[in-house]
C-alpha cells in the first residue's frame, strides 16, 4: 500500500483481515500526506511482513514494515502483527501516536521508531526485538525525540533498550513488563504513574546526556516501579545528573548499586525498597 497524497491530506487506512508479505519493501509506505491513520477493524486480525533486506527508494532508505515520511496515528480495536527479521517494525520521520489496538511486533531493529515523538494513550504491545522497543531520535535536531506514555500494556523483550528517547521520556500510566539491557533511557526520565517492571542487564533506568535541550534527571512522582538487576557493574537507577524521588514506590533488587548519580539526589516522598 502506497500513500502519495497532498501535504494537507488526512488519509485513513482501515485494516480488516489484511495479510501482506513483501520481500524487500515496506508493506505500507507513506510518501506524502499530512497524517495517515492506520485503523484495525473490530475483532480483525491483520498481518504485515517484510521477509528480506530492505531496498532504498531513491535517496530514501526504507527500513520498516510500515514506513512513513509524515505523521502516523494508530487506532482501532483489532490486532496487527508485524514481522521484520532484517529491519524496523514501524518507522516515521515525524510523529507517531497510538490510541488503541493490539500490536505484536517481531523485528531485528527498532520495533517502533520516530524522529520527532512517540505518544501512546492506549493499546496492547507485545514486542520482541534485537534493538529497542520504542525509540525516538532525530539525527539533526536534539530538541525533539521525546516519548510520552499515558496508558496501555507493554510486554517488551529487547536486546538493547526497552524505551529510549533523546530528550524527555515521560510515563503517566500503563503496565510495563520490560526485559532488556537497559529498561528506560532518556535525558530527562519522569515517572508519574503506571506499574513498571524492569529486568535489566545494564541499567534499569538511565538518565544520560543525549540532548542539551533539557537537564539530565531521573524523577519519580508516582507509580510503582520494580527493577531487578543482573550481575556485574549494573545500576538500578543511573543518572549522569540528578535523581529526585518525590512520590510513588521504587523497589530495586541490585547486585552493585541501586542508585548512582553524578550531581544531586533528593528523597522528598514516596517509598524506596532496596534488596541485595
Amino acid at each position: 500500500i502506497k500513500v502519495e497524497a497532498d501535504k494537507e491530506a488526512k488519509v485513513q487506512l482501515v485494516l480488516d483481515g489484511v495479510d501482506i508479505e513483501n520481500d524487500d519493501f515496506p508493506a505500507i509506505y507513506v510518501v506524502s500526506a499530512d497524517k495517515v491513520f492506520v485503523t484495525t477493524a473490530e475483532s480483525s486480525e491483520n498481518s504485515l511482513a517484510v521477509t528480506g533486506s530492505f531496498t532504498a527508494d531513491g535517496d530514501t532508505n526504507t527500513d520498516a514494515v510500515i514506513f512513513s515520511k509524515d505523521d502516523l496515528v494508530f487506532n482501532g480495536t483489532g490486532t496487527l502483527d508485524i514481522s521484520s527479521p532484517n529491519g524496523n517494525g514501524i518507522s516515521s520521520k515525524d510523529d507517531i501516536k497510538v490510541t488503541g489496538g493490539t500490536y505484536v511486533i517481531n523485528c531485528a531493529e527498532d520495533a517502533v521508531e520516530a524522529n520527532d515523538s512517540i505518544a501512546v494513550c492506549g493499546g496492547d504491545f507485545t514486542i520482541n526485538t534485537k534493538k529497542d522497543g520504542f525509540h525516538a531520535e532525530h539525527d539533526e535536531d536534539n530538541t525533539v525525540g521525546y516519548i510520552y506514555i499515558a496508558d496501555g500494556s507493554f510486554d517488551i523483550n529487547a536486546s538493547s533498550d526497552g524505551i529510549q528517547g533523546t530528550t524527555y521520556v515521560q510515563i503517566d500510566g500503563g503496565t510495563f513488563d520490560i526485559t532488556s539491557a537497559e529498561g528506560i533511557e532518556g535525558t530527562y526520565v519522569q515517572i508519574n504513574g503506571g506499574d513498571i517492571t524492569i529486568s535489566a542487564s545494564d541499567d534499569g533506568i538511565n538518565a544520560t546526556s543525549k540532548s542539551t535541550y533539557c537537564d539530565v534527571v531521573a524523577e519519580f512522582n508516582g507509580g510503582y516501579t520494580t527493577i531487578t538487576m543482573g550481575q556485574g557493574d549494573t545500576d538500578g537507577v543511573d543518572a549522569n545528573g540528578s535523581i529526585y524521588v518525590n512520590g510513588g514506590t521504587i523497589d530495586i533488587t541490585a547486585q552493585m548499586s541501586s542508585f548512582d548519580y553524578d550531581a544531586a539526589a533528593e528523597f522528598n516522598g514516596g517509598t524506596i525498597i532496596v534488596n541485595g
